[in-house]
């Protein structure tokens, strides 16, 4: 994908400033996770990395790309919700491998990204539970 950089990036709603003048480095195959309390601008912050909501001001790079006005779908990136849904119906394995399989991933490439999305999230040894057998946190 590329590293993502934010460059003073901010996003007003009228006179409500949801993210202001962020600067943001994240290197290429780093993991991070954006948390604080309601409306402190995390999910603002997340979605006009992945193009759902263009900034009031700033730039957006992914790679050495300016993607500040591009598309969601010319950007290679995805966002995940907190409160996902998984499909009942399928377990673990075949929920993470859904996007992947959806865009015709060979199935080594897809075993290999599942496997390592599950270490990351300590989820290993549990890719064949179905849905109601994980606790919430999981």
């Amino acid at each position: 994908m590329g590293d993502v950089k934010l460059e003073h990036v901010s996003k007003h709603y009228g006179d409500v400033t949801a993210v202001d003048d962020m600067n943001l480095e994240i290197e290429d195959g780093e993991f991070i996770c954006l948390v604080g309390p309601s409306g402190c601008g995390e999910s603002t912050t997340m979605e006009m990395i992945a193009g759902l909501t263009i900034p009031s001001e700033g730039k957006v790079f992914i790679g050495d790309r300016e993607v500040t006005n591009l598309p969601p779908k010319d950007r290679g990136v995805a966002m995940v919700f907190q409160n996902i849904a998984l499909f009942p119906h399928m377990n673990v394995y075949d929920n993470i491998s859904f996007g992947l399989r959806l865009r015709n991933y060979d199935k080594e490439e897809i075993q290999h990204r599942v496997e390592r999305a599950a270490d990351v999230v300590q989820l290993e040894g549990m890719l064949e539970r179905m849905p109601d057998e994980m606790s919430g946190g999981q």
